[in-house]
């Protein structure tokens, strides 16, 4: 009986083929290194030599020119990357507003279809029908054509 502790042991075709995967491993990485390698000395040849000049600079005086125009360089840049910024958030608002524009339109739009299909809908319908009673708090109800108090005027025509 194996103890608790034991690993079970693998096999001899087990063992045989996992020496075989070593071995392809271990040459694969070989032949990795290798081109390695040869691409670093490929890239070490076709480096530029190193100028051999001791400054670059003359003189102190033309370092602190050099030095002060780098200065003013980096201002330059400093204010047009906080005009890029603020121009990105203007349009960043611009984008918010409009689309908030964009959905009012759209609310618009519906309401305003709504309503046009409740027109539709009144001005296809068939009128309503007279009341016996009119609307009139006379007691009485005039046509377009007709004149309030016709009748009493009639009799009182001046002449001519």
């Amino acid at each position: 009986m194996p103890a608790p502790d034991s690993t079970p042991t693998p096999s001899a075709a087990e063992l045989a083929h996992l020496r075989q995967q070593i071995a392809a491993d271990l040459e694969t990485l070989r032949q990795q290194e290798q081109n390695l390698r040869h691409y670093e000395a490929r890239l070490r040849g076709t480096q530029a030599p190193m100028p051999t000049t001791t400054a670059p600079f003359a003189s102190q005086h033309e370092l602190d020119a050099e030095r002060e125009r780098l200065s003013r360089l980096r201002g330059l840049l400093e204010a047009e990357r906080r005009a890029l910024v603020d121009e990105r958030l203007a349009l960043r608002e611009e984008k918010a507003l409009l689309a908030q524009k964009g959905e009012e339109l759209k609310q618009r739009e519906a309401w305003l279809a709504v309503r046009e299909r409740e027109f539709q809908v009144r001005s296809f319908a068939p009128p309503p029908a007279a009341k016996s009673g009119s609307g009139s708090p006379f007691g009485f109800r005039l046509g377009l054509k007709e004149v309030p108090f016709a009748e009493y005027f009639r009799g009182q025509r001046r002449s001519a």
